[in-house]
Order: structure tokens, then sequence, then C-alpha cells
């Protein structure tokens, strides 16, 4: 996905990195209520920002589509959390949210999950976004993968990214 797509509230965000490593899927740490780390990343998955701290901390990954060898249409994972008691963290939260148009919206509850399934169109690419959100007493964490639907992805694609959202759910604290 295009960059203005998945940094809807990340354009304030100021620091960014490349690490990555070995493993098969993120491992999210969350500490106090000011700090929200993803650690453990699939070496293919590139940190386009990471920043903690509040009123908003965030990472932002790129993961690369075997289906468009152009890196162009990509998949991109969001994890974040905003501060619950502050304006400027629950702005950025509504922004986030409400950054595009939800095409054949389907909402649904996975644990204290808060879950929205729909699809977006840029430019001649449809995406598909899956969108978790908790609310807790000091923060609000969100959690969004958006891919796109290539005719080149592989079979199992969507099923793939539903179960690494899935996973990623159980995670986020």
């Amino acid at each position: 996905m295009r960059l203005p797509l998945v940094l809807a509230a990340a354009v304030l965000l100021a620091s960014c990195t490349n690490s990555s490593t070995d493993s098969d899927e993120p491992v999210v740490q969350g500490s106090g209520t000011s700090k929200l780390t993803l650690s453990n990343p699939p070496a293919h998955w590139k940190v386009l920002v990471d920043k903690s701290g509040f009123p908003v901390s965030m990472t932002v990954f790129n993961i690369p589509n075997r289906a468009d060898p152009t890196g162009k249409e990509s998949t991109n994972v969001v994890a974040a959390a905003y501060a619950a008691k502050s304006k400027e963290g629950q702005d950025a939260l509504r922004a986030t949210k409400g950054r595009f148009v939800k095409t054949n919206l389907r909402t649904s509850r996975q644990g204290e999950w808060d879950v929205e399934s729909y699809s977006e169109i840029q430019g001649t690419t449809r995406y598909r976004i899956l969108d978790g959100t908790k609310t807790l007493s000091e923060k609000t964490l969100f959690v969004r993968f958006a891919w796109p639907v290539l005719p080149g992805n592989s079979p199992g694609y969507d099923a793939e990214m539903q179960h690494s959202f899935d996973r990623l759910l159980t995670q986020v604290q």
C-alpha cells in the first residue's frame, strides 16, 4: 500500500528505522501505558516507522508482496497505542480509523477487540483491510493489516494475512 494511505496518523512521527530479524512473526511487548514495542519481526518485514512514547506509540511495517515484484503494491501492518486521556492521542486515533471509506464493512468481536474488515480502492488496486481496536483505561490499542488483492496472490494469501492479524491481536498489550 502506498505510504500516504498507511501512515495516516504517522505523518507526525519522526523516528524511522530499518530493523529486522529471522523470526516468523513479531512479538509485541508493552510496558506501562506509554510504550508499545514490536520485536522479532520476520526478516522481510521492513520497519517504516518506529515511534515510542505518548500520546502515540506506533510501529509500521511494510511486507513485500510476491505477486508484485515492482514493490508498488505491498502489505502493511500498523500496531499502535494511543493515550486514552490525551486529546492529541484520541484525535490521532480518530484520524487513523477514519482515513478510509469502508466499503463492504463487516464488524466483529475477537475477545476484547472490536474488529472491522473492509476494502478500499487505491488507484486501480483493491486492498483488504483489517482493523482491530481494544480500549483500556490508560490507552487504546490499534492494529491494522492492509494488503493488495492481486491476481498473482497465492491462493492462501488472504488466510495467511487473517491468521497473522489474529495472532497479533493476541500479542498486543
